[in-house]
């Protein structure tokens, strides 16, 4: 297993909507277990393709950590897609793309989601608190989008220095973090 290293704010494969995955490959295979030591060696509970660099629709996600999810088994999520939506919870969010940023998001409290496991079988669950808002933030990364997308323009304005200095490679981590793009739009480079 590698440790691989996190694409920050604003990286164009981070914007983009990821690629459906038609198969299991041992290099998917590969990739899971290099997701899951990536997360863990950062201290993140959740992970997308897409912030080591490939533009997949896969996440992986570890709440054992947690008293209430001790017992948790990891999830790998492939194509997901989320069936259903009830109620709402305000929660402080933060994410390894945006190290050192932390805000509160209002998001549906519990969620039905549909998704390939490790193994490419189908897999129905329904998920609340903790669980869902974390699927919910990993399954808008595979759609391009961060968490702050859901802030005000106010609170925007305040970050704004900061997502600055990110996009520049001006800011540090406790894990390794990809190079910045170019100022010419160009993709950093290749994760592995």
């Amino acid at each position: 297993m590698s440790i691989l290293p996190i694409y920050t704010f604003d990286q164009p494969v981070l914007r983009k909507e990821t690629k459906q995955i038609t198969e299991d490959t041992d290099s998917l295979q590969h990739l899971v277990d290099d997701m899951f030591a990536t997360m863990r060696n950062a201290n993140g509970i959740g992970l997308a393709a897409n912030q080591i660099g490939k533009s997949l629709a896969l996440t992986v996600i570890d709440l054992s950590d947690f008293e209430e999810y001790k017992h948790f088994e990891p999830l790998v999520l492939i194509n997901p897609v989320i069936t259903d939506t009830h109620g709402e919870s305000v929660f402080e969010e933060g994410c390894l793309s945006l190290p050192g940023i932390r805000e509160e998001v209002v998001r549906p409290d519990a969620i039905g989601i549909k998704f390939l496991d490790r193994y490419m079988r189908e897999v129905e669950i329904e998920a609340d608190k903790l669980l869902a808002r974390v699927i919910q933030h990993e399954v808008d990364h595979l759609h391009g989008k961060y968490f702050i997308d859901y802030l005000s323009a106010f609170k925007m304005s305040l970050l704004k220095g900061k997502l600055n200095k990110m996009k520049k490679g001006e800011m540090e981590a406790d894990y390794p973090l990809a190079p910045p793009s170019d100022h010419k739009g160009k993709k950093g480079p290749v994760a592995f």
